[in-house]
């Protein structure tokens, strides 16, 4: 089920909230949170309920693990306890891992390895999981906050609402469990408020319209030149990289900023997931603005494990590409997405280079060449082989050659004010943490505001395509 679709919108989702505001409404605190668990499974079915029986054996296998990990009060509190922990820590990651590689890359590797080897395995079509990949993630934090001792950890209810909860389910935000389960058990907690749902609807508005009205338009834009069979002229090619930087943007911050307002409307606060990304003056700061809870994920869990900065430059250097390979290899099964991990792998190593170094780039230059080389990867993410990549690649540095002529679909001066409009409201506009923090003194230019966004979204969001992250 999508959150950009009549079902979810009109249906789905005002009988969730009546249903669990009259049973937190009743005080029946188990049945409303069990009522929540069994609402997000639904909403996870709705796309294929098959996957509700690996979902279930993710959930049942690590909280039974989670259950070994936690430090127990009368276990001894020697090396040797601590050792074996740790070992059936790494065993359960590797389950995780394993489930994940398994559906994940599994045609993937078999293919590779065929083409080292010269050889063609033929193997049966694997339909990718729903969200295999973001709850593959909130289960690894899990079992490392189970292992800290985190509290909480052992609470069944807790953790299953933790893990099914149904707005960040499909595709994030990523939360740790030390976040939400004291949301889940304060006095408060069941129970639908005026300010929560005020802010959350608002929230949800902003998010369904930057997905609906903004980056739905871009698809025309994007995908005719991408999957063009040629060379691309100057153009075309630049439009169509500009293009997919604008969608991926909209796209993503707008379910993030719809998982953010559902988790608000049910009385939830989700971390942020974007802070305006397109706006930073280099890489280091791009990825603390860009898919924020994923940055830090890859950060404590592979990152500073590596040794981060500890160990030496030439270390350092490593565990950055290390990281970036590995998360972009994490976005997708193709070797496209491990080009594109490595060029920002490279590109933050430059970056922590140069902050070492006396000399300072002007913050105009800085900015252009940020977006111009987040621009140029994004080339590798969208492109599904390397030959259309290099299409797109010769043709945004004017190689192309006279073999590139304009296609049945060429970038016209409507479809480039249709990006420089969007590039202005990345750049120039506030933010939605900024809006939702201006001060509405009139109650009826705020619900003005709502009718409008909720108003042009749902007009124009028949036959709604998923978001761009749900393949992943």
């Amino acid at each position: 089920m999508l959150f950009n679709s009549y079902p979810f919108t009109f249906g789905f989702l005002p009988v969730a909230l009546i249903i669990f505001g009259l049973l937190a409404r009743s005080g029946k605190l188990l049945a409303t949170a069990w009522f929540t668990i069994l609402a997000s499974l639904f909403f996870y079915g709705w796309w294929n309920w098959h996957y509700i029986f690996l979902f279930g054996f993710s959930v049942g296998f690590n909280y039974l693990w989670s259950l070994l990990l936690i430090p127990a009060a009368d276990a001894p509190s020697g090396e040797r306890s601590r050792r074996v922990r740790r070992i059936l820590l790494g065993v359960g990651v590797a389950v995780n891992l394993t489930l994940l590689g398994y559906f994940k890359y599994r045609n993937f590797l078999v293919e590779s390895a065929g083409l080292a080897l010269g050889r063609h395995w033929d193997l049966a079509p694997l339909v990718l999981p729903l969200a295999v990949s973001f709850f593959t993630f909130e289960q690894v934090t899990y079992l490392a906050s189970s292992y800290a001792g985190e509290p909480g950890t052992g609470d069944f209810t807790s953790y299953c609402m933790f893990i099914a909860f149904f707005p960040h389910l499909i595709a994030g935000p990523i939360v740790r469990y030390s976040e939400i389960y004291p949301q889940f058990n304060r006095n408060t907690r069941f129970a639908l408020t005026v300010p929560n749902l005020s802010d959350g609807l608002m929230i949800f508005a902003i998010g369904l319209f930057k997905k609906v009205i903004i980056a739905d338009t871009f698809r025309d834009i994007v995908d005719p030149i991408f999957t063009h069979p040629g060379p691309v002229i100057f153009g075309d090619a630049w439009g169509a990289a500009l293009g997919f930087a604008l969608q991926i943007y909209f796209d993503f911050s707008g379910y993030s900023d719809m998982a953010i307002g559902l988790a608000r409307m049910f009385g939830v606060r989700f971390p942020e997931n974007f802070d305006s990304p397109y706006k930073s003056r280099d890489l280091v700061q791009f990825w603390r603005r860009w898919h924020i809870t994923l940055s830090y994920f890859l950060r404590d869990y592979l990152y500073i494990p590596l040794g981060g900065n500890r160990r030496g430059e030439l270390r350092h250097y490593l565990n950055l590409m290390i990281t970036m390979v590995l998360g972009g290899l994490w976005h997708g099964a193709n070797w496209t997405f491990v080009v594109w991990g490595t060029l920002h792998g490279l590109g933050l190593s430059l970056n922590h280079a140069r902050r070492k170094a006396v000399w300072k780039v002007p913050d105009a230059a800085a900015w252009a060449t940020t977006f111009v080389f987040t621009t140029i990867a994004w080339v590798f993410f969208r492109a599904s082989t390397f030959r259309q990549a290099a299409f797109l690649l010769r043709g945004m540095a004017g190689l192309a050659g006279s073999a590139a002529l304009a296609h049945h679909y060429s970038i016209g001066a409507h479809d480039l004010t249709r990006i420089a409009i969007a590039l202005a409201i990345v750049l120039f506009c506030p933010n939605r943490q900024a809006i939702m923090n201006y001060d509405w003194r009139n109650d009826y230019l705020y619900a003005a505001a709502f009718a409008i966004l909720m108003a042009a979204a749902t007009m124009t969001m028949a036959n709604p395509p998923p978001f761009i992250y749900f393949q992943f």
